[in-house]
């Protein structure tokens, strides 16, 4: 299951960076499958992968509302959280703003550009590969 989330994350992460967009064709594949895994692996599964994404959903719905990130980059999170435990989604979202501040803070250095637009789909990438793999 780890590889089509990790698959799912690429893929969104690639069309961010090249069409400054987070498709639906990544998002509601991505959660119907990880859905559809965790039934398949138990009723307890299915409810635990579903908290995650209310939680995921919870987490990043005033970030959207004060336009801190975008709408596809809520759904890419649902998406992902459908594949992890609540507690990995939440340490992946810490994770992802870390990594998403850590950008914006070099972007403002380098480009002296505070209007520049960072891709989230790249942080939460890097949050989910750090809080399920660890480390990179």
């Amino acid at each position: 299951m780890q590889v089509l989330l990790f698959l799912l994350l690429s893929g969104a992460a690639f069309t961010d960076l090249y069409k400054d967009k987070i498709y639906n064709f990544w998002v509601i594949p991505g959660l119907l499958t990880g859905i559809t895994c965790s039934a398949i692996c138990g009723k307890s599964s299915l409810i635990a992968s579903l908290t995650a994404v209310g939680i995921a959903f919870l987490l990043l719905i005033p970030v959207y509302f004060f336009k801190g990130i975008a709408a596809g980059d809520v759904k890419l999170f649902m998406s992902a959280a459908s594949f992890l435990s609540v507690s990995d989604t939440v340490s992946s979202i810490i994770t992802a703003f870390v990594v998403a501040g850590v950008i914006s803070l070099a972007v403002l250095i380098i480009k002296r550009n505070k209007e520049a637009r960072i891709h989230f789909a790249i942080p939460a990438l890097v949050g989910v590969l750090f809080s399920v793999g660890g480390t990179l």
